[in-house]
């Protein structure tokens, strides 16, 4: 799984009560429907499917290296990296 430097550093260093918006790109339908069932359980959303892969999650920094434990996610970058 590719995560972007920022992915890296909120996984490893979180800053508290801050919130990640997440581009996310799962690779199967089962690994979508697994993000999404634990973006839920963390109490984030999901956001709107792009047009070119992958889905905007918002969860606290926190939580963001339980998204990297997922299987089958392709690579997790923030929002703005591509400026969706």
């Amino acid at each position: 799984m590719y995560l972007s430097h920022p992915v890296r550093r909120m996984r490893d260093d979180p800053f508290e009560d801050e919130r990640a918006e997440l581009r996310v790109h799962p690779e199967t339908d089962e690994a979508q429907s697994e993000l999404t069932a634990l973006v839920s359980e963390l109490g984030g959303t999901v956001g709107r499917e792009l047009q070119f892969g992958g889905v905007i999650v918002v969860v606290e920094e926190a939580d963001v290296s339980a998204l990297c434990e997922l299987d089958a996610i392709e690579r997790i970058e923030t929002s703005d990296t591509l400026g969706y």
